[in-house]
């Protein structure tokens, strides 16, 4: 069984068929939905007509339920989070990049951090745009 993702707010499930369904504002103030794959590392996504982002805008997610903003400790932050629950009801913390077209993301489960994409070392190694 597939994972379930769910809003660290309400506890509503984000999940329908292979994607996460969530709300998407750009900088621009243009809003829509946004499908993002539920296979972590996998970056296929797709965003409706209404929400036309630029590659490297920063995009603000919400829950579709609650609308609850999904910031990363609701700060100025380039990481979004949800919450991962396994088919043992075990739960986990996932953080994705809101920048849109890069590819970061982090899995926390069990004190244990699995990474995923090209960009995810920009977010734990503070000098990694030196290298």
């Amino acid at each position: 069984m597939k994972a379930k993702y769910i809003c660290p707010s309400c506890g509503g499930i984000l999940n329908v068929d292979d994607n996460v369904v969530l709300i998407g504002k750009n900088e621009k103030g243009q809003r829509g939905l946004v499908l993002l794959h539920t296979e972590l590392g996998n970056y296929e996504s797709h965003v409706c007509a209404s929400l036309t982002p630029d590659k490297g805008e920063s995009i603000d997610f919400s829950c579709p339920y609650c609308h609850s903003n999904i910031d990363y400790h609701k700060e100025k932050t380039d990481l979004a989070m949800m919450l991962s629950v396994d088919n043992k009801g075990r739960k986990s913390k996932v953080l994705f990049s809101k920048i849109y077209g890069e590819e970061c993301t982090y899995h926390f489960d069990d004190n244990a951090i699995k990474t995923y994409g090209e960009f995810s070392k920009k977010y734990m190694d503070p000098e990694w745009y030196l290298k």
